[in-house]
Formats: C-alpha cells, structure tokens, sequence
C-alpha cells in the first residue's frame, strides 16, 4: 500500500529520473513526455542551466520573508511588463498557479467592490477558491464557449473581473475560443468597468507559439497570470497587474499572507526560464515543431476519418479527439505501455511536450498511434 494519499491515479512504475523530453522507471525503461510533467517543462525536464543555477543560488538565499527585497524578483517583474505588454506595472510572486488566479481574483473583488468573476463554461481556472469549479461557487459566472448571444445575458454590472483562459488542457481539452467571441466579451467587459485578467498558468511563457496565449487576441488584460512554465517544473508563479491596477493598491493597500512570496530562488529560476526561451529561440522551435506535429495528427485523421473526430492546434499544444464509439482508453493504456506519455481523457489525447521535443519522437508517437488505432475496437455507448 502506498504511503502517498492518492488524488489521482499514477502507475506502480517508479520514476527514478528525468531528462529533457524523456522520463525513466526504477526497471531503465524509457518514455516521452507529451505532457511536459503537468505542462510545466516547457524547455525540457533537468535543464543543465537551471541546474547549475538551482546550484549557485541555493548557497546564497532560498526564502527570505517579508523584511527584504531581492534583485531577481524585481528582474522578472520588469521583464514580464515587457512580454506582457504591460506598461509601468508590477508582480507578486508565489507558488502556484492555483494561488495566482485567486490571488488576481481577490484583488478584481476589493479594485471593483464586485463578488463575481466571469469564465468561460469550460476553462479551469483554479483548483480551489474563487475559481474553482464547484456547484457551491457562487463567485462564478459562466458564458458557454463561443456562444456569442449567450452574452448578452450576463449582467456586467455585477462582474468583478473576465478570466480569461485561451485554450486550457483540462477540462476543454485544448479548444481555442473565436476571436469575435473573445472581443465581444472584453468589449462589454470593458464598458462595464470590469477588469480584464488573463489566465496564463498553462497557455504562458511560450506554449501556443507567442509568448502569451492572449497574444493570439487583440486584447490588453489588466492582469496576467502565470505560472507552470515560468519555473519549468520548480513551483513559482506570478500576478503582473498594470499600472491602473498597482496605483489603486499603492492608495488602498492589500495584504495576502503567503509564505513564498518573492523568494529569490523561485525568481531567479523563473528569470532564467526566460533567458533560455529567448536566448535559444524556443518559441520559434514551438512554432515549428508544432507545425510539423500538427501536419502529422491531420494525416492520420484523414487515414481514420471513422475514427478520429478532430484535431486541434495551437503551438506545442494539441488535442486528437477520437468519436465516442472508439475505445480511447485502450490506445491511451498501450501507449504508455510502449513509452509514450500523453493526456486522456473524454476520449481526447493531450500533448504538450516540451519545446524541446524531436521531430523523431513525434514519429515515434504517431507511428504507435497509427498502430493502435487499425487495433483499435469500438466500444458500447448506452
């Protein structure tokens, strides 16, 4: 029996190391990470940079309190303004993703004294707070995907804020929203005097082949969220808030108790994140790889037409969505049995490997697929 309190299912297989796009067992089995961990390592697991940062810095200073500054911190925040767009604004950093969105939820409610935030019906957001997806959340409003009248009946008088997230990998299974359908929500949002809060925790720091996935909109949010990316499997992530927002704060200051706010490690790790994508032209290799496997998924769908319903792409981020009659799970369970590890569910496949990933190993997966699915059997729906 496991000593871990199980929240999810893993396999009996034991992890022993990780390496770039590539992941090993306690018996020296290989497999591909098409999932970049839980979509964080977007340059590749065990970095040798940021090893040998990881390295340096923590003879120096982890974790520091609430007593000091430190340069990295506010490094990173001034290059987040730059990719973010945001002029003269500001960051807080913390640790999850989770806590992000929260956090950018809560300062929505005291900047607008409105108890209600708007989401798409199938973005995540959060897994607790705000933006949780509960039947108990009442903090939630919810317009339905790309249903541009269902607009028109939200009230925006009460919306606090619109979190905005451009093409999830959990609930939707990566589904990217209609650029009208974006516009009009900002556009209402906007002449409400709501603020605009771009949820970046899994569409950030390159993923979707810009930096931003709001990039991929003509849109300007108040506030970014991201995280997951930003430290590459090292838990930091960060609120950047426009200048609107932080000069309202400076006058009516907010105080949130977090242990891990700012750490020098964490930052300068996020810091260093950066520095490699652009330094390294990762997003340009995300553009490029990502066409390619994108090329690749719609071959096979159009050799099983009967069988594959879509393919959805943006970046290093993409779904195959198998119809319901076939059996997802059992290409999903013998995918991981031969070495591949992917995302699954409502039988949808999920890849999100890291930027990193080899044209080689994308045939390597397709291949299998190809295999499995002329396998493949249908299965009963009731």
């Amino acid at each position: 029996m496991s000593p871990i309190i199980q929240m999810y299912n893993p396999t009996t297989k034991m992890l022993i190391k990780s390496k770039d796009c590539y992941q090993y067992d306690s018996d020296g089995k290989e497999y591909i990470d098409f999932e970049s961990g839980v979509w964080c390592a977007n340059i590749g697991h065990s970095n040798d940079r940021l090893i040998e940062l990881i390295g340096e810095q923590i003879k120096k200073s982890i974790h520091h309190g609430y007593k000091f500054r430190n340069q990295f911190s506010e490094d990173l925040s001034e290059r987040l303004n730059t990719l973010t767009g945001i002029t003269n604004g500001a960051s807080v950093f913390i640790s999850s993703g989770s806590e992000a969105v929260n956090l950018s939820v809560s300062l929505s409610f005291h900047y607008t004294g409105r108890k209600k935030i708007l989401k798409i019906n199938n973005s995540y957001l959060s897994a607790f707070g705000f933006g949780q997806n509960s039947p108990n959340n009442d903090s939630i409003v919810n317009v339905q995907f790309n249903d541009i009248d269902s607009i028109n009946t939200i009230d925006f008088k009460e919306i606090s804020a619109f979190v905005l997230e451009t093409g999830g990998a959990s609930i939707d299974m990566v589904q990217f929203p209609e650029k009208n359908f974006i516009s009009k929500i900002v556009d209402m949002a906007t002449k409400n005097d709501c603020l605009i809060i771009a949820d970046e925790v899994t569409t950030g720091i390159g993923r979707t082949g810009k930096w931003f996935g709001f990039q991929h909109y003509d849109i300007k949010p108040d506030i970014v969220v991201t995280g997951k990316g930003l430290g590459n499997g090292y838990p930091v992530s960060a609120v950047t808030a426009n200048s609107k927002v932080t000069d309202y704060f400076n006058k009516n200051p907010f105080r949130y108790a977090q242990s891990h706010q700012n750490d020098p490690l964490g930052c300068a790790i996020g810091l260093e994140v950066l520095n490699i994508i652009e330094e390294e032209k990762l997003i340009d290799k995300c553009i490029e790889t990502g066409e390619y496997f994108n090329l690749k998924l719609i071959q096979l769908a159009e050799k099983y037409p009967e069988k594959i319903k879509e393919i959805r792409a943006r970046g290093l981020i993409l779904a195959l969505e198998l119809k319901k009659d076939i059996d997802g799970d059992f290409i999903h369970t013998h995918l991981f049995g031969h070495g591949f590890v992917t995302g699954f569910k409502s039988n949808t496949f999920r890849f999100l490997p890291p930027f990193t990933i080899k044209q080689s190993d994308i045939d390597k997966l397709v291949t299998k697929l190809d295999d499995l699915l002329i396998s493949s059997k249908s299965k009963k729906i009731f």
